[in-house]
C-alpha cells in the first residue's frame, strides 16, 4: 500500500529516550515533507512520535536547525499546523489535529500553562512571543469574563489605552493609545489614529467605534505606529478583533445575563460542518436595558424664551418639559453575524462573513455641576448627584451597521501563499442631544450621516516560516461620507446646517521580511507606499426661521456659503527591528518606525470658509525597545517607547472662536510598559494565577501654532488629550476542581486610570481625575456543560467621569451586578 493512502495514525522513529524534557538537543532538518520532517525529528530528538498522517499529508514543514528543548522544537515545527502537542512521558510525544475552531483561540489558561499564544499581527500566524513588537491578547474566553462588548470597552481593561468624549457623548468617541489620538475628529469623516480592524478589514471611520463584539476568537492590540503591514492612520496603533469561525463538530453556546437598571444580555452561537468541505456559523447577541441616569426634565427652564436685548421673543418656541425619565441611558442593540469557512481544496480555504446590528438605544446624556457652582443660565437647578440631569428632550439614537468580508488562502506552490482579504459595509446613524447638558438649546444638535466603505488587500508570502520569510502585498480602500449637521442656536439666534459629502480614495503598496543574519538573531525591515486623495463638497445653510439670525456676528463670517476641495497626498513609511533570542525563553528587541496620518477635512460645523480648507498630513517616528520572557506558567514583557510627532493633527480653539480642525505643532511621548502573568501556585484541585499590566506615559506639546498668543503660552508644555500618566491592571484569578468534573473559578481585577486632559488648551474643568475599578466575578462550571456565574464592576461605587466639558461632564456607570448562565454543547 503506498504511504499517502494511510489515513490511520502512524508511528514513527521509534527510539529509546533517556533525557528529560527539558534537555536542548542539537538539531537539523530542512524543509520537507511535513511527515518526512516529523519522522526525522523523533530520531535526533531521540522520542518516540505519533500523529495522524491525513492531517499532515500534503504539509510542507519549516526548515529546523539550532539547539532547542524537544517542547520548543517541536513547537516552531509544527507552528500554524492545526495540531496540538501531548508529552507522553519523557520518551514519547503525540500530536492530534485541532477542531478548526479552535486552531486560533488564545486561551487564558495557556498563558498561565506556558502554551504557546497564536496571533497574526505581522499577517502571518506566530508565537505572541516571538513577536518583534508590543502587543496585547485578549482572549475570547477572556472578552466574556471581562464583559467587553465594544471597542470602548477595553479601555478598563488594557492599560495604555484611553477615551475621549466630544459634542456628541458616547456615540463620539475618540480612541487613544500611548497618549496619541485624543485630539482626534469626533465625526465620522475624520482619520482615527486608532485603526481599526474586524476580522482584517480596515475600519475607514470613528462611527465603528460602537460596533458590537461578540463571539470572538480573540483581540490584538498592537502598540505603537504600524505603518508596514497595516498603512495609514496607524500613528497610535491597530486593534484588531478576531470573530470565531466554523468548526469540524456540531457545537455552540448559549449565554445570558441579568443585571443592575433592569439589563439584560444575551449571546448565542452554533456552529458544524455541512460537508466535508463547508462549515459554517451563526451567532447573535441583544443588549438591553441598564440605563442609570435619571431624567428630571426642563426643571427651572421649562417654558423659557429667548430674550434679546429684553424683548422676548414670542416666535421661537419656548423651552420644552418632557417630564421626569427614570433609568435614562436603556440600550436597545440586537446583532447577528453569520460565517462559511469552505475548503476549496487541499490547500485552498475561503471565508465568508456577513453581519448587521441594529442599535435604537438612549443617547447618553451630560449633566452639569451644581448650580451653586455654576450660575449661568444654561443651569436648570442641578444639584450634586451627577446621575440626575436635565433636558429639554430625551434622545434616542438610530445606528445601523451592516457588511461582509470574504478571506481567501491559496497555496500556489510549496512556498508561496496568496491571501486575499475582501470587504464592504455600510452605516446609517442618527444621533442628537445637547453637549453642554442643559435644556437650554445653545448649540443643540442632530447628527444624521450615511457612510460606505469597501476595501480590498492581497498578500504573497512564503509558506514555510525559516531563516528568511518575507510577505509583500497591496491594499485598496475608498469611503463615501454623506451627513448633515442641523444646530438649535439660541447664541447665534438660529437653526443652522452643515451639509458634507466626503469620497476618499486610498492605495498602497507593502513589503517586509525578516532574516536571521546569525545564529538567533532576527533582523526586520519593512516599507509601505500609500496615496491618498480625499474629496470634500458642502454647503453651510443658515434658515433663519425666526428672522433675527446672529449667526454673522457671533462666527465672524458670512453664512449660506459652499466649498468644493480636495487633497491629496503620498508617503512613505517602514519599519525595522533587530530582535535576539538569547535563549529559548528570552529574547530582546529594538525597533525604530515612521507612521503617517493622511491630512483631510474639518468634518465638525464648519462656520467660515477658512474652515474648510484641508489640513496636512501627520507624521511620527517612533523608538521602541523590549524585553520577553516566557518560561511555562511565567510570561514578562517590558517596553520603553519614544515618538515625537510633526504636523500634529487636533481639533482646537480657531481664530473665530469656534472649534476646528488644523495642523497644530509638535509633541511627544515617552513611556515605559510592562506585563507580567503567573501561576502562583497549583496544588490539591487550586491553582491561583495572576496577572499585572501597567503604562507609565509622560507626553508634551514641544510646538503650538495659532494666532492667539495666550493659547501659544497655555498649550506648549501641556500634555496630550487622552495621555493618562498612569494606568494599571492587577488581577487574580483562583480556579478550585472539586472533582468529577465540577469547577469553582472566581476572578477579581482593579484597574487604575491617570488623570487625563479632554482637550487642547485644556482648563481645570477639561481634565478627568484619575479612578479605580474594582471588579470580581464568580462562576460555577458543571461537568454537563452549563455554568452559572455572578459579576459586579465598579463595586466601590465610585464616582468618575471620563469626560468635562467646561460645567458638563459625562458621568460613568456606578456599582453594577448581574447574574448569568451558560450552557455549551
Amino acid at each position: 500500500m503506498p504511504v499517502h493512502s494511510i489515513a490511520l495514525p502512524m508511528i514513527l522513529a521509534i527510539s529509546p529516550a533517556n533525557a528529560a524534557q527539558d534537555r536542548t538537543v542539537s538539531f537539523d532538518i530542512p524543509a520537507q515533507n511535513m511527515a518526512t520532517s516529523l519522522n526525522e525529528f523523533g530520531r535526533q530528538a531521540g522520542v518516540q512520535m505519533v500523529f495522524p498522517y491525513d492531517t499532515v499529508a500534503g504539509q510542507q514543514s519549516a526548515p529546523l536547525k539550532g539547539r532547542f528543548t524537544r517542547a520548543e522544537a517541536i513547537r516552531r515545527l509544527i507552528a500554524g499546523r492545526g495540531m496540538k502537542i501531548a508529552f507522553e512521558g519523557s520518551s514519547m510525544i503525540s500530536l492530534a489535529a485541532q477542531p478548526r475552531s479552535l486552531r486560533r483561540e488564545v486561551a487564558a489558561t495557556d498563558a498561565a500553562a506556558g502554551g504557546d499564544i497564536v496571533v497574526t499581527a505581522q499577517k502571518r500566524e506566530e508565537d505572541l512571543s516571538k513577536v518583534p513588537a508590543a502587543l496585547t491578547v485578549v482572549s475570547g474566553d477572556e472578552v466574556e469574563k471581562r464583559k467587553i462588548t465594544d471597542f470602548t470597552s477595553l479601555v478598563d481593561e488594557v492599560p495604555g489605552l484611553s477615551i475621549n468624549y466630544s459634542t456628541g457623548g458616547e456615540s463620539y468617541g475618540l480612541l487613544s493609545i500611548r497618549g496619541i489620538g485624543g485630539a482626534d475628529d469626533y465625526k465620522p469623516n475624520g482619520s482615527p489614529s486608532v485603526a481599526l480592524h474586524v476580522d482584517g478589514v480596515y475600519q475607514s471611520s470613528n462611527a465603528y467605534l460602537g460596533m458590537p463584539l461578540f463571539d470572538l476568537e480573540r483581540i490584538e492590540v498592537l502598540r505603537g505606529p504600524q505603518g508596514t503591514l497595516y498603512g495609514r492612520n496607524t500613528t497610535a496603533g491597530v486593534i484588531n478583533a478576531i470573530t470565531r469561525g466554523g468548526s469540524d463538530n456540531f457545537e455552540g453556546y448559549v449565554d445570558a445575563r441579568y443585571g443592575s437598571y433592569d439589563s439584560f444580555r444575551a449571546e448565542a452561537a452554533f456552529g458544524g460542518p455541512l460537508s466535508d468541505n463547508v462549515r459554517m456559523r451563526v451567532a447573535v447577541m441583544t443588549d438591553q436595558g441598564g440605563g442609570f441616569m435619571h431624567g428630571m426634565g426642563g426643571g427651572d427652564l421649562a417654558g423659557a424664551q429667548l430674550s434679546v436685548g429684553g424683548v422676548v421673543q414670542s416666535q421661537v418656541p419656548a423651552i420644552t418639559d418632557p417630564g421626569e425619565r427614570k433609568g435614562f441611558g436603556d440600550k436597545d442593540l440586537f446583532a447577528a453575524r453569520g460565517t462559511l469557512d469552505i475548503d476549496l481544496g487541499p490547500d485552498t480555504s475561503l471565508t465568508l462573513k456577513a453581519f448587521a446590528s441594529r442599535d435604537r438605544g438612549d443617547t447618553r446624556q451630560y449633566d452639569r455641576i451644581s448650580a451653586t457652582e455654576d450660575s449661568s443660565v444654561l443651569n436648570a437647578g442641578e444639584d450634586s448627584d451627577p446621575y440626575t440631569f436635565y433636558s429639554a428632550k430625551y434622545f434616542r439614537q438610530k445606528i445601523d451597521i451592516q457588511g461582509g468580508s470574504a478571506q481567501l488562502s491559496y497555496l500556489m506552490n510549496d512556498n508561496l501563499r496568496l491571501d486575499v482579504v475582501v470587504g464592504a459595509q455600510a452605516s446609517q446613524r442618527q444621533v442628537g442631544g445637547n453637549g453642554d447638558g442643559t435644556p437650554y438649546p445653545q448649540y443643540e444638535y442632530l447628527f444624521d450621516e450615511k457612510l460606505s466603505q469597501a476595501s480590498f488587500e492581497a498578500r504573497i508570502r512564503n509558506e514555510q516560516q525559516g531563516r528568511f520569510n518575507w510577505v509583500i502585498g497591496t491594499f485598496i480602500m475608498s469611503d463615501t461620507i454623506d451627513y448633515q449637521s442641523q444646530w438649535t442656536s439660541w447664541a447665534a439666534r438660529t437653526i443652522y446646517h452643515n451639509i458634507h459629502s466626503q469620497r476618499r480614495r486610498s492605495g498602497a503598496i507593502f513589503g517586509q521580511a525578516d532574516f536571521e543574519v546569525v545564529p538567533d538573531v532576527r533582523v526586520t525591515g519593512g516599507l509601505r507606499y500609500t496615496s491618498d486623495q480625499i474629496d470634500s463638497t458642502g454647503r453651510n445653510v443658515d434658515d433663519n426661521p425666526w428672522g433675527i439670525t446672529y449667526y454673522n456676528t457671533l462666527f465672524a463670517s458670512t453664512n449660506n456659503f459652499s466649498w468644493d476641495k480636495q487633497f491629496k497626498d503620498s508617503d512613505v513609511s517602514g519599519r525595522a527591528s533587530v530582535q535576539w533570542f538569547i535563549n529559548d525563553d528570552l529574547n530582546v528587541f529594538a525597533s525604530v518606525a515612521r507612521g503617517y496620518r493622511s491630512g483631510g477635512f474639518d468634518g465638525t460645523s464648519i462656520m467660515t470658509l477658512a474652515e474648510t480648507e484641508p489640513f496636512q498630513s501627520e507624521t511620527v517616528w517612533a523608538y521602541e525597545a523590549g524585553v520577553r520572557y516566557y518560561n511555562g506558567p511565567i510570561r514578562l514583557s517590558l517596553d520603553a517607547f519614544a515618538n515625537d510627532f510633526d504636523n500634529l493633527q487636533a481639533t482646537t480653539r480657531l481664530a473665530n472662536d469656534t472649534n476646528g480642525r488644523t495642523n497644530v505643532g509638535k509633541a511627544k511621548t515617552r513611556g515605559i510598559e510592562g506585563a507580567l502573568n503567573l501561576t502562583v501556585f497549583r496544588s490539591g484541585g487550586h491553582q491561583l494565577d495572576f496577572d499585572a499590566s501597567g503604562t507609565y506615559l509622560y507626553s508634551k506639546i514641544t510646538e503650538f501654532n495659532s494666532a492667539r498668543i495666550a493659547d501659544v503660552l497655555a498649550t506648549v508644555g501641556d500634555p496630550l488629550p487622552g495621555a493618562p500618566k498612569w494606568t494599571g491592571r492587577v488581577g487574580l484569578v483562583h480556579d478550585y476542581s472539586f472533582g468529577g468534573g465540577w469547577k469553582l473559578e472566581s476572578r477579581v481585577n482593579v484597574f487604575h486610570h491617570g488623570k487625563e486632559s479632554n482637550r487642547l488648551n485644556a482648563l481645570p474643568n477639561n481634565t478627568s481625575a484619575a479612578y479605580t475599578l474594582l471588579n470580581a466575578r464568580i462562576e460555577l462550571q458543571s461537568p454537563h456543560g452549563w455554568s452559572v456565574y455572578a459579576m459586579g464592576r465598579n463595586i466601590t461605587d465610585e464616582v468618575y467621569f471620563p469626560e468635562l466639558n467646561g460645567a458638563a461632564r459625562l458621568v460613568g456607570a456606578p456599582a453594577t451586578y448581574s447574574v448569568g448562565f451558560r450552557v455549551a454543547f
